[in-house]
């Protein structure tokens, strides 16, 4: 008992010393901070500089290799290189109403966009088969297949798979939407042809990926019944039936259309492991997808064995056995890379949004589950809630915005006072090739775009081709596009996707 009593008088005498010490500390830094408390600016000034210091270390980036890309540093690398520098990064463009009557404008007056919401119920059979012999038409030249040569007898049988012969005299549409990730197809197989031999990225009948929860039409089926010959807001061609659930217009728009939904603004993301589910089980979802938010009287405590806390609840389409649209709840972790709603249309997002996909591999009309430059343009700007064309042509030259031309006779110093005045995160374009422009620094001008390779000079001077196939950060003056002009000559447009 006398021993414990020792040994608690001893604890509390340290405490006690302990005590005074710590009172004596904060005693001195109450006098050394005290001036900040009683309005001296300087050292305010001054402890606030050094509280940022401590909190945000400045540190150079990890250099792994050289780049060996003209122009380019590392330090080019970051997002927040671009969007520091840019004036008024956090202006909104467009307000949800502005970007609504945008839409509106652009699948009204941009031929290959289409409203599906009020898309004609009958079409005639001869604008039906007019429509597919124009995307399925046999490619020009020379095709191969596992480096051989294909005979023609092989695109025969794809004339006939288009199954023409059975489009009625009318043809009533159907509605239908997306299950998963999949392809369009010029032609109603998945079989890939290349323009050359050794070619294994430019399949010539892939003709874009969809993503989940993207709404079409249905024209048609071929001869096997695998596949349906379709119409998305801006693409129309082969899709398979596996991968599409049908529905009827109310059923679609009206899930689609809720009044809360839950926009992808990740690269990937993927939805809640479901071992009772597994067509909904950690479904891919890409840039730009938008899904309907459960409303709080469809949400049980209990989804597949889940509580749903710590996530969102979103409602998934689904293919049932008879290949009809079943709408099923699912989770997305309130953690990954997703907005409720589209995120504001700003410079700061739109350069954000890109730099997601920095150094990702090019993929030629979605192949290898990637994009290319087009949907790299189009996806960061659906993230927003704006619609563009699908392809780098359609954008610069068909889509609502404002333009600023740049005619082939337009000299390269002519060419630099435009950019001089051009806003920061526009997309630039030039024949077949969709950029979106950065911003000037050290003389020259930067885009970040999803490309195949570019072009350098070597010790000798001659132009030397460098392969890249990815998402990058390149110069538009010092990257050349021939021995005699930068790559800025090759412009031929700048695109605000806005109303004027």
């Amino acid at each position: 008992m006398i021993q414990n009593q020792t040994v608690n008088l001893t604890h509390r005498a340290r405490q006690s010393g302990l005590t005074k010490l710590f009172l004596a500390a904060c005693i001195i830094i109450f006098l050394q901070v005290a001036p900040i408390q009683f309005g001296n600016p300087v050292s305010a000034r001054a402890a606030e500089k050094t509280a940022r210091k401590v909190a945000s270390p400045i540190s150079s980036p990890f250099v792994q290799f050289d780049l060996n890309i003209p122009g380019v540093t590392q330090e080019m690398l970051d997002n927040n290189f671009w969007a520091s520098r840019i004036p008024d990064p956090d202006k909104v463009l467009l307000t949800k109403e502005e970007i609504e009557r945008y839409n509106r404008k652009g699948l009204r007056e941009c031929k290959t966009m289409k409203d599906l919401r009020s898309f004609r119920r009958i079409l005639s059979g001869r604008e039906v088969k007019e429509l597919i012999t124009k995307v399925s038409s046999r490619p020009k030249g020379k095709s191969f297949q596992a480096g051989k040569e294909i005979p023609s007898e092989y695109f025969d049988a794809l004339e006939s798979a288009l199954n023409l012969e059975a489009v009625p005299e009318s043809v009533i549409v159907r509605y239908g939407i997306t299950v998963k990730r999949t392809q369009m197809r010029t032609v109603p197989t998945l079989d890939q042809v290349f323009p050359e031999a050794d070619d294994y990225e430019f399949d010539r009948f892939i003709e874009t990926a969809l993503y989940p929860a993207e709404p079409l039409v249905v024209l048609h089926e071929s001869s096997d019944n695998q596949w349906f010959f379709a119409q998305t807001y801006n693409s129309l061609a082969w899709v398979p039936v596996e991968d599409v659930a049908l529905a009827d217009h109310l059923s679609l728009f009206g899930n689609l259309d809720a009044k809360n939904s839950l926009v992808i603004t990740g690269k990937k993301v993927f939805t809640g492991f479901n071992p009772f589910q597994p067509e909904i089980s950690e479904l891919q979802l890409d840039m730009g997808v938008r899904l309907p938010l459960a409303t709080r009287d469809e949400i049980p405590m209990d989804i597949s064995g889940q509580h749903p806390a710590g996530n969102y609840v979103v409602k998934l389409p689904a293919r049932n056995p008879e290949g009809q649209l079943e709408w099923r709840l699912g989770l997305i972790s309130r953690m990954d890379d997703v907005h409720v709603g589209p995120l504001p249309l700003t410079r700061r997002n739109l350069i954000n949004q890109a730099f997601k996909f920095l150094g990702q591999r090019y993929g030629w009309g979605g192949l290898f589950n990637t994009r290319d430059c087009s949907s790299f343009i189009m996806d960061n700007f659906r993230s927003m809630g704006v619609l563009l064309p699908r392809n780098a042509n359609e954008q610069g030259k068909l889509a609502v915005g404002v333009k600023h031309d740049m005619p082939p006779e337009m000299n390269l110093e002519v060419r630099k006072k435009l950019f001089d005045s051009l806003p920061p995160a526009t997309p630039i374009y030039m024949d077949g090739h969709a950029m979106l422009y950065l911003w000037k620094t050290g003389g020259d001008y930067y885009i970040i775009h999803d490309f195949t390779g570019f072009n350098t000079p070597d010790e000798e001077g001659k132009l030397k081709r460098s392969r890249l196939r990815g998402v990058f950060v390149t110069p538009l003056v010092a990257n050349r596009l021939s021995d005699k002009n930068a790559y800025m000559e090759g412009l031929y447009t700048a695109r605000e996707f806005r109303l004027e």
